[in-house]
This record gives C-alpha cells, sequence and structure tokens, in this order.
C-alpha cells in the first residue's frame, strides 16, 4: 500500500518567497497469479534439434514461478506533460540487445525507446531470422541473422502496444517489444516485480499495465481489495521516496 508521505518547502529568509525543490519517487509492485501457478509447457523445437535442443525451452506466453510472481507484465507511464528526471534527458545512448540464443529470444518482452537503438543479435551457430511485420507507426521488417551477426534498429514513432516479433526459422521462437517515448517505463522480472524510479513527486499520475501476449490487466486485487482498471490503466498519488503497491493478484482470465 502506498503510504503518505508529506512534502516540505523551505522557506527563505532573505528573499520573500517560498521555493519547493524538485523530489522524485519510485513505484514499485509485484505481480501475482491468483490461484495455483500454471506450469510453462514444452516446446516444439523440431528444427536444427542439434543445436535447440540443447536446452529446455518452454512456451513462454505464461511464466509464473512457484510463489505465483508473473512475468512479462509491462508497466509504463501514459500521464503527459510530466517532469522527467535529469538522468532521462535526450535519447538513450545505450544499446538495447535482442538476442537470438539458445534458439530463443532474450528477453521475450523488451523495451526501446524512440530514437534508441536497438541491436538484433545472433549469438547461435545456425541461422535466425526476425520478423517484426505488425509494427504500425515505424517501418515493418523481416530480417535473416546468420550466426554471429547483428542488425541494428532505430525507431522514430511510439507504438502503442507490445509489437510481436517471431524467427521464420524456427516457429516456437516468439517475443515482444515495447517501442515507447516515455522513459518511466518497466517489465516484471521473473518473480514478478517491477520497479519505475525517478518519477516527479507530488502528483498523480496514470499507468498502463500490458501482459505479452494476453493484453491489459483490467481486474487485479491490489492490497486485498478487488480493483477495476480500464484498458489496464490506474492512477498513483506519487509521493517523495517509496511508492509499494505490494502484491498485485491478476485474474487468471486476464491472462489468457
Amino acid at each position: 500500500m502506498v503510504a503518505a508521505v508529506a512534502l516540505v518547502c523551505t522557506l527563505s529568509i532573505v528573499v520573500p518567497q517560498v521555493s519547493c525543490g524538485e523530489s522524485w519517487g519510485t513505484l514499485r509492485g509485484r505481480f501475482v497469479y491468483d490461484g495455483d501457478p500454471p506450469v510453462a509447457q514444452k516446446a516444439n523445437v523440431n528444427k536444427d534439434i542439434d543445436v535447440c535442443g540443447k536446452s529446455s525451452l518452454v512456451v513462454e506466453d505464461l511464466l509464473v514461478d512457484p510463489s505465483g510472481g508473473v512475468a512479462n507484465i509491462g508497466v509504463w507511464l501514459v500521464s503527459k506533460k510530466v517532469s522527467e528526471h535529469p538522468d532521462y534527458a535526450g535519447v538513450p545512448e545505450s544499446v538495447v540487445v535482442l538476442d537470438n540464443k539458445n534458439c530463443r529470444f532474450e528477453p521475450y518482452l523488451g523495451v526501446v525507446r524512440v530514437g534508441q537503438t536497438l541491436r538484433m543479435r545472433n549469438s547461435d551457430p545456425v541461422t535466425h531470422n526476425v520478423n517484426g511485420g505488425s509494427f504500425r507507426k515505424n517501418t515493418p521488417f523481416n530480417d535473416n541473422l546468420p550466426p554471429e551477426s547483428s542488425v541494428d534498429k532505430v525507431f522514430q514513432g511510439e507504438e502503442r502496444l507490445g509489437v510481436p516479433l517471431s524467427c521464420g526459422s524456427h516457429g516456437w521462437m516468439k517475443s515482444y517489444l515495447l517501442v515507447k517515448e516515455t522513459p518511466y517505463i518497466a517489465v516484471s522480472q521473473k518473480d514478478g516485480t517491477f520497479e519505475i524510479s525517478n518519477l516527479p513527486a507530488g502528483e498523480t499520475l496514470e499507468f498502463k499495465t500490458w501482459h505479452a501476449p494476453s493484453g491489459y490487466i483490467t481486474e487485479p486485487s491490489v492490497d486485498g481489495k478487488p480493483a477495476k482498471w480500464k484498458r489496464g490503466q490506474f492512477k498513483v498519488m506519487i509521493v517523495e521516496g517509496d511508492n509499494d503497491l505490494g502484491d498485485i493478484k491478476v485474474s487468471p482470465k486476464d491472462l489468457n
């Protein structure tokens, strides 16, 4: 549950005015499957078995750890005209890597900002193919990646939801890519936890949630209370410091 924290302004003695410095908060939480955790099914590895059959590959559409944590739920800020932390100024120079490794995409749900470089890499000794044919604001692509090769992409527009990627050579290989303007975005980890830092404190902000590939999280239970998140959106009054939503129980029907 989000704890209330007072924001304090400092009264200047020399100049008769009240000045408030900017302050920042961190939003965190944990997505938990509301029921018995399902077991991921084994992937149908039917090509390049001498290479791809070495790994214990599973269908990654729904990954729930033994404690119930749900992976691959994207959470991002949809509120407009908010103050951005100085650390987020400009386009990130860091390169985001989407690797074809052990005959799977890593990560399954990736994040890249508009203008940032995405490097699609093949670390395997077999040829892969990355098909991104469902982009709406950017140019669709379908690139072959021979062993130990890479291709760079830079996206010029924001995509509304995660865009599916697939390997035409290996049918079980799938992933999704979130292309966003905002720096305030996170993906839940294997244990279901997520964290978005350096949010402007003192504002009520709206966030969207989306699971790859199920869609919006619409009927969670937050702090033990049922909630309705229309189109996967919820609002939080961000206070300085920690803003912990705790366990967010996700209905199985939101994950079908």
